[in-house]
């Protein structure tokens, strides 16, 4: 007998498995271990979109805060309100809505001593999205909350992913509007990325400013000057038109000032704030110091090095020495002192950065 007989034809090979997708991530924030456990017990098996659910756990304000910062991608936080101190978990609230920047994240705050601070007040004076008492939320009732607050995270991040195309697109077609723009705005976005995360600012504040950031030059677009080649070719300009240009800034923030989300709040300031200087001869508000905002001092410096990276006037990038004494001559008069170090000690990792930034020619 042929040894091609002893086998039955098995067809074609089977389709690969498709991957499984990532759980939700759902932070528990509770001192008492039998409330953690009812919580794991509760919620074992539920499926939201198909997607089960994987609980992080922590026992006290500190340990809270920094799991939020650790995973910027939870979608849904229970906070009890009373844990080594009063209001341990508001402080977890302000922690992540302030200092996080993350807006996204579904807060519920539960506590098992109601009186302690109102619900009124609560929902009034924190951003909080669900009060509730411990006694109320049976296994059913938990798995409710969490459901709905999940699919609420999912919308949100659906829209902010449709925002950040948006925004990418408008810029997009912004600088094709500006001559000798193009990819000044995802090679400034990539160094404010690099620059944010080296200073120290949280992941999902890093994010937002990478995006805000794609927009701080919009108002470019409303000048002639922007779209006739005046500004990028360097030519000399009478103090009229030198007046119209600064007005950039103000008119950019005008136009955003239409989004009301942080996000596009952040962008609205980025905008107008750009050109002020550290030692308060910028424009357009002639801000000094730490009265502009930290992502506006970073964008400064970023902003900076793309036009000695990748200048408008299309004339050869400045090498490393020549950014060196450039941030050097500048720091303390248009930079923050302080990041302006933190830059010149991380110049070539900068550089390398813009290098693979979506818009810098090869």
């Amino acid at each position: 007998m042929h040894d091609e007989l002893l086998f039955a034809n098995e067809g074609p090979d089977p389709a690969p498995e498709a991957e499984a997708p990532p759980p939700w991530k759902v932070a528990v924030i509770d001192d008492d271990e039998s409330v953690r456990a009812i919580t794991r017990l509760a919620l074992a098996l539920l499926k939201v979109d198909g997607r089960p659910l994987q609980l992080l756990e922590a026992a006290s304000a500190a340990e809270g805060i920094a799991l939020f910062e650790a995973h910027p991608d939870i979608a849904l936080g229970f906070v009890d309100m009373v844990m080594e101190e009063p209001s341990a978990g508001l402080k977890v609230v302000d922690a992540v809505r302030g200092a996080q920047g993350n807006h996204k994240v579904r807060l519920v705050v539960r506590t098992g001593q109601p009186g302690h601070l109102p619900e009124e007040r609560i929902v009034r004076d924190y951003e909080v999205n669900d009060y509730r008492e411990k006694t109320e939320l049976s296994a059913q009732k938990l798995r409710s909350v969490a459901t709905s607050a999940i699919r609420a995270y999912r919308d949100l991040d659906r829209m902010e992913s449709d925002y950040h195309a948006l925004a990418a697109l408008l810029a997009e077609v912004a600088e094709q509007q500006v001559s000798g723009h193009a990819g000044h705005a995802d090679g400034v976005a990539a160094l404010l990325k690099a620059l944010g995360a080296l200073a120290g600012l949280p992941a999902t504040r890093v994010v937002t400013l990478q995006h805000a950031a794609l927009l701080h030059d919009l108002g470019l677009v409303a000048l002639p000057e922007g779209r006739d080649g005046t500004i990028s070719a360097g030519r000399r300009i009478d103090d009229q038109t030198h007046r119209r240009v600064r007005d950039h800034a103000a008119g950019g923030a005008h136009l955003l000032a239409v989004l009301a989300s942080p996000e596009g709040q952040l962008a609205a300031r980025l905008a107008r704030e750009h050109h002020e200087r550290w030692d308060g001869t910028g424009y357009p508000d002639g801000l000094a110091g730490e009265a502009i905002a930290l992502e506006s001092r970073l964008l400064a410096l970023a902003n900076a090095l793309d036009m000695q990276l990748a200048p408008v006037d299309g004339s050869p990038a400045a090498d490393a020495a020549a950014i060196r004494v450039s941030i050097e001559a500048e720091a303390g008069r248009a930079y923050d002192p302080a990041l302006a170090a933190l830059a010149l000690a991380h110049l070539p990792l900068l550089v390398d950065v813009h290098r693979r930034s979506p818009g810098t020619p090869p």
